[in-house]
């Protein structure tokens, strides 16, 4: 018999790998599962301050909180810091149907909201932590710096420090009051007070949290002020980044871990109808370190060392891993899965990760419903489908899951799915993971801008013989084609091969569409090359080929596709003149995959060339000098006009000499024939017009440079090219 459904509860945050909600986080899902409930837990990628528009798009991940599979949530009110997320949090909540906790401080934009709200007791906690400052220490002149006067929070820790300043009867000194924004500038601004002498230091300063505190002591240690043996610098609510400051802080920490399993089961005690327990906030504890007279637990030092130490060298070994360099480089999604897999390491301790694509995912409008393509990174089961909203599906395929995180894949105003991480522990990811997603989302991109999907999705319903992006004949189209081609009258039938963008550069959200514009630009030059009567194709990411029929040599029919590109600016704006390789070469009877395979390898051996160009130091400056002369052939360059080597003309000729093989002034030349070429194809135009757009006003001067170059004049090149 099927094991019976565990209930789920979803916990609603802004980030789960922070420090705070970590903790929060171990104590709700150590509860629900020792209770027999599942939890899900829903969150963003990006930095939680960021409201750019182009990241509202994954605040849809929260949309799934109101699937019919969630018995009760939990909001994490706090880890909501900006105004604007918090209004839409309340309200997407504000359609629930289920029983909701908030942990946290109250504020303004859930009091919409029908919901508990549960926290710890800030004021006993401060109170004690200043308590012992009066009790172990014997200082009677404390100040205190808070949040902000508008937070609740704020207020609650004021109190406690008045009510332990009352019962050891010393009176209170509201100017000795501060509020901040629980931010390091609100404590560097105090101390800047005290250094200056606006204030006069006092023996100890209570912070309400530990990155005010940071602030503090920065400023105080840049001034030349002794913690503690000038003034002791202690706070509350203990964060995991202490040892990065010194001295070390004491620091009094929540007691975030039963705070939250007092939530969980506060609401499962409302899902299942019964009356809650009394809610009893939990205490903190003292974290005791060296900024007050009090002697560090070096015990709990040490650990906070190492464990530093294990995340920086796992974060650094993550983060400049190959893994994004090679999803933007991969051609398809079976290519794209094998990376994913690859790099699956990435992720620690994990039990199961799926990825779940909307099935119209790649198409320009989706309407983030209905059916959705999973599989496992993990594991290797088949993939299957799921309803959208449908959570339970995760748990019955991993029983003895604890905790699932679902975070949202996107790119822009596209919501491609989401990601799937289980644990069967209590434990959260670390920012890595968050990198990963990153990394995760912009291939996906990639790939749909590629519109190359062969690998989960089964409704693609793109023709066979098709490249998705250009329209033109992909690889299979270009063999069924060949096979069917006759050759007219006295013509030589050529295989004309064309490699772009040889050397790619890191592909960014930005990058992505100038290479896509980029792609579709040269597909119109070669469609322009081709004319109505040759064939012409996309085999992959950056291969195109021509099957032409052509009077001319193979040389020349290489060199005209090479002046149409440079005219291209969309490809030269993006990769530059230097970037791409062109051969052509007699189809001689051999079959489609032969004369492919003859042309790559022809093609490496210019790449090379081209390489080994761009060894040459001067190459990142000489290139653009190069690229300039190229997309203005009508303006008049000379190597004086080149503000770089005004004053070293001679170092400036021998260099561009050296590094492309020919004069600065032959490459003008060049660059202005090969304009004439591209209007000599595609145009009528008079010879006149076209040496005039060339930058010739002398026409006869431009007939006899024509022919100069490629041995013919003007009108003979037309017939050729068009005969």
């Amino acid at each position: 018999m099927k094991n019976p459904r565990k209930p789920i509860i979803a916990v609603v945050t802004a980030i789960a790998s922070g420090f705070a909600e970590k903790e929060l986080l171990g104590g709700i899902i150590s509860e629900n599962k020792k209770n027999g409930y599942s939890t899900v837990v829903f969150s963003k990628i990006y930095n939680i301050v960021q409201v750019d528009d182009d990241l509202l798009c994954e605040r849809k991940i929260y949309d799934f909180v109101l699937s019919q599979d969630v018995s009760g949530i939990i909001l994490l009110c706090e880890s909501f810091i900006v105004e604007r997320s918090r209004e839409h949090i309340a309200s997407v909540l504000g359609k629930a149907k289920v029983p909701i906790v908030g942990i946290g401080t109250r504020l303004a934009e859930f009091e919409t909201l029908d919901y508990t709200l549960l926290s710890t007791d800030d004021a006993a906690d401060v109170e004690e932590l200043t308590s012992h400052l009066i009790e172990e220490h014997g200082f009677t002149d404390i100040a205190i710096l808070t949040g902000m006067e508008q937070i609740e929070s704020s207020h609650r820790r004021v109190d406690g420090y008045l009510r332990a300043l009352e019962k050891h009867g010393i009176e209170p000194d509201e100017s000795k009051i501060y509020y901040g924004d629980f931010w390091f500038t609100s404590g560097e601004q105090l101390a800047e007070r005290y250094i200056s002498g606006e204030l006069r230091l006092p023996q100890a300063i209570v912070c309400a949290n530990d990155v005010m505190a940071y602030g503090i002591m920065r400023r105080f240690f840049d001034a030349g002020i002794r913690i503690p043996e000038q003034v002791s610098v202690v706070s509350y609510d203990f964060s995991d980044k202490r040892i990065y400051h010194s001295p070390a802080l004491t620091s009094f920490r929540k007691g975030r871990t039963e705070l939250g399993a007092s939530a969980a089961e506060h609401l499962q005690s409302l899902i299942e109808g019964r009356v809650p327990p009394q809610y009893i906030p939990p205490r903190g504890r003292f974290v005791f370190g060296n900024s007050c007279p009090c002697k560090a637990d070096e015990a709990q030092s040490v650990s906070e060392l190492r464990s530093a130490e294990r995340r920086q060298d796992f974060n650094e070994l993550s983060l400049f891993s190959s893994m994004e360099h090679k999803l933007t480089l991969c051609r398809d999604m079976e290519g794209f899965m094998a990376i994913i897999k690859e790099y699956q390491w990435m992720i620690q301790y994990k039990q199961n990760i799926y990825f779940c694509l909307y099935s119209d995912w790649n198409e320009a409008v989706s309407d983030c419903s209905g059916v959705m393509n999973a599989v496992s990174i993990f594991d290797g089961s088949a993939p299957f489908e799921k309803d959208h909203a449908n959570l339970h599906t995760f748990f019955e395929r991993n029983s003895d899951a604890a905790v699932c995180y679902l975070n949202p894949l996107f790119s822009g105003q596209k919501l491609f799915g989401y990601m799937a991480l289980l644990y069967s522990t209590p434990s959260s990811y670390e920012d890595v993971y968050r990198h990963w997603l990153k990394s995760f989302s912009i291939g996906l991109e990639f790939l749909r801008l590629k519109n190359d999907i062969r690998y989960l999705i089964s409704c693609q319903n793109v023709s066979e013989n098709r490249d998705t992006l250009t329209g033109m004949n992909n690889k299979r189209g270009l063999r069924r084609v060949f096979q069917t081609i006759r050759v007219h009258g006295s013509r030589q039938l050529y295989f004309v091969a064309l490699r772009i963008d040889l050397f790619p550069s890191m592909v960014s959200d930005e990058g992505i569409r100038r290479k896509t514009e980029a792609v579709l630009g040269v597909s119109k030059a070669i469609a322009k090359f081709c004319g109505n009567h040759d064939v012409a194709g996309r085999t992959d990411e950056d291969m195109f080929v021509c099957i032409v029929q052509s009077l001319a040599e193979p040389d020349f029919i290489s060199d005209l596709l090479t002046a149409v590109l440079l005219q291209e600016k969309s490809y030269t704006n993006y990769a530059g003149t230097s970037s791409f390789a062109c051969v052509a070469i007699p189809c001689d009877g051999s079959d489609f995959d032969e004369l492919l395979k003859r042309s790559t390898e022809l093609i490496k051996a210019e790449h090379n060339k081209l390489a080994a160009l761009r060894g040459n130091r001067n190459f990142p400056e000489l290139i653009s000098v190069r690229d300039r002369i190229y997309s203005s052939t009508e303006v008049t360059f000379e190597p004086d006009s080149e503000n770089a080597y005004t004053d070293r003309l001679d170092y400036f000729r021998r260099s561009y000499k050296s590094c492309f093989g020919l004069s600065f002034h032959q490459d003008c030349i060049n660059a202005r024939i090969a304009r004439a070429k591209y209007y000599l194809l595609t145009t009528t135009l008079g010879i006149n017009d076209i040496s005039e757009k060339c930058g010739y006003l002398d026409f006869k001067y431009f007939q006899r440079q024509f022919t100069l170059s490629t041995g013919m004049t003007p009108r003979k090149y037309r017939n050729l090219i068009k005969g």
